[in-house]
């Protein structure tokens, strides 16, 4: 039985289609909000996802994430432009007191810490300004 998000307009397009349009195959539904926090995704799909949350999903951050990007002169505009343009160069690493994995997203200049809690919501957990050598 084909669950009601199966019956969208989508549902009966091709796989093949979607390719010829240009779409990407491993782009993830935002309809459905999945609990992601045990998932580890690799880099590339965390940066992909944390894109989609920024556009169109929730992000949140942590008081001690407020409060650094505050000793640091950055504000949470600054920490999304972090998450738009930065990458992700490391691995991630878990979390095991909260059951999640988090994501260091990094620019030349500042850094942020997530924890991707859904297809739709993110939160930022530290933030910091890189210090020049």
């Amino acid at each position: 039985m084909a669950s009601e998000r199966d019956k969208g307009p989508t549902a009966s397009r091709p796989h093949a289609a979607d390719l010829r349009q240009g779409k990407d195959e491993t782009k993830l539904d935002l309809r459905s909000s999945d609990d992601l926090r045990s998932k580890r995704l690799d880099r590339y799909q965390a940066k992909r996802l944390a894109q989609e949350i920024l556009r169109e999903g929730t992000v949140s951050y942590t008081k001690h994430c407020e409060e650094e990007l505050r000793n640091d002169a950055m504000d949470t505009m600054d920490a999304a432009n972090v998450l738009r343009c930065g990458k992700i160069e490391r691995e991630p690493e878990p979390a095991e007191k909260f059951g999640a994995w988090r994501y260091q997203v990094e620019t030349q200049r500042m850094a942020v810490v997530i924890e991707i809690h859904s297809k739709t919501s993110l939160r930022v957990i530290t933030a910091w300004r890189k210090k020049k050598s």
